[in-house]
């Protein structure tokens, strides 16, 4: 074979490795450069088939498809690991009994969980939730309060209270103004205050006004601070929030969402987590 031929031998089986051309395009060139062994050229018809326009094309094609290939791969990969994350995280405990267990851990960030006074609290799905024992010890409940009391330690709780009768009647008077401005706070303070005297220490809140001056009104107790020495929880709204002790009367006060935290404040006083009253 012609040395320039040996070359041209040589440049196909390169582009056959290399994919520019197909084996069927390399064992016809192969032929022809055979065919013309001996002699330095091969037809001009024949010589323009290594440089026809579909080898080219055919490469490019395949470089296209490869590019395809690892780009589907690099978002198929991307796709697993946001599953397996995802997965990872609806996974997680999120029962009470979940939750107090990993925050006893201490594998809770502050802002899902942390130990006050020895006492567990949890958040979720807005609440922070306690396990608490009634007043006897023979049965434990898991209350959930809007605010932790880590959010209450700026709420001053002050005054002497007739403990005896709060412990010994079965009866509270729950008050408030019943022209005041904002009632659904006032609403939101008594509900979360009675489901909790209900619950755990088995008392019976009674709905009362402080005024007759609504058609409500007519029909229920009008009690103060002043007008009874029965126990008193008088929910009213004025600045600033805390909480007074009176004798046989209690003062929850706040306005707006500061109503419903200094009710939680008397909660968590009544639960001997946070002092009853500032010494």
């Amino acid at each position: 074979m012609h040395p320039k031929n040996e070359k041209k031998l040589k440049a196909l089986e390169k582009s056959l490795e290399e994919g520019v051309i197909t084996r069927e395009e390399f064992d016809a060139q192969k032929k022809e450069l055979a065919d013309h062994g001996g002699s330095e050229e091969i037809p001009s018809e024949k010589q323009a088939a290594p440089e026809s326009p579909e080898a080219p094309k055919k490469g490019s094609e395949k470089i296209l498809l490869w590019s395809i290939f690892a780009l589907v791969a690099v978002v198929a990969a991307f796709i697993v690991v946001f599953l397996f994350f995802k997965n990872v995280a609806v996974e997680r405990p999120q029962t009470i009994e979940d939750l107090h267990a990993l925050n006893l851990q201490g594998k809770l960030d502050p802002e899902e969980g942390y130990v006050y006074n020895q006492f567990s609290f949890v958040e979720l799905d807005g609440l922070w939730y306690t396990l608490i024992q009634n007043p006897t010890g023979t049965e434990q409940y898991s209350i959930p309060l809007h605010y932790g009391p880590r959010e209450l330690e700026g709420i001053q709780a002050a005054g002497r209270l007739d403990d005896p009768l709060f412990n010994e009647e079965i009866e509270y008077f729950i008050t408030f103004d019943p022209e005041g401005e904002n009632l659904q706070y006032v609403a939101l303070a008594v509900s979360e205050f009675d489901q909790n005297i209900i619950k755990v220490l088995g008392k019976l809140p009674v709905a009362a006004c402080s005024e007759n001056k609504t058609l409500p009104c007519q029909t229920r107790p009008i009690m103060t601070c002043d007008n009874t020495d029965r126990p008193v929880v008088y929910f009213k709204q004025k600045s600033p929030a805390q909480v007074i002790y009176d004798s046989n009367c209690i003062v929850v006060q706040g306005n707006g969402t500061d109503l419903v935290r200094a009710t939680d404040r008397l909660l968590y006083g009544f639960y001997g987590i946070m002092q009853p009253a500032n010494s």
